[in-house]
């Protein structure tokens, strides 16, 4: 008798740690929807990820001679039923205030989730916000079921 009630025991916290994972982290903040910026666009190295994904690079593009002035801080959002949604952060991200400034050209932005964000991320359309204090751009990609 005491091990069927083990067993049952064993059973419902695994039933309820399978329906934890499979709930998405989000934020109780929203990432603001930026303006577009015509000289600007970000794209990540690939389309689609696997869940486990551990680091994504976004390459920054600037498409005028000005300088654009960037950071290396990124944001991250899913793509829901009702729009998009910001993911949570695990910790607190320290940042630079180093001033970063680029014309006419791309600089790559790695965004290191494995240390930030819960993983492993849920299938679906994910876009990761990169930029500078005058503008940001979504970089969108996929990860795949």
């Amino acid at each position: 008798m005491p091990k069927m009630k083990f067993a049952s025991f064993l059973c419902a916290v695994l039933l309820l740690l399978t329906g934890c994972a499979s709930k998405d982290d989000f934020a109780d903040y929203s990432v603001t929807e930026y303006p577009p910026i015509e000289y600007l666009s970000a794209e990540t190295e690939f389309s689609e990820y696997d869940g486990n994904v551990e680091k994504i690079e976004v390459f920054l593009s600037n498409h005028r001679d000005e300088a654009f002035h960037f950071d290396y801080v990124w944001w991250l959002e899913k793509e829901v039923d009702d729009g998009w949604k910001g993911i949570r952060f695990l910790k607190e991200r320290e940042f630079d205030c180093l001033d970063r400034s680029m014309k006419r050209g791309s600089v790559h932005i790695l965004c290191n989730l494995k240390d930030n964000v819960k993983q492993p991320l849920l299938p679906g359309h994910y876009r990761l916000w990169v930029g500078g204090e005058d503008g940001r751009v979504p970089a969108e990609f996929t990860i795949k079921e």
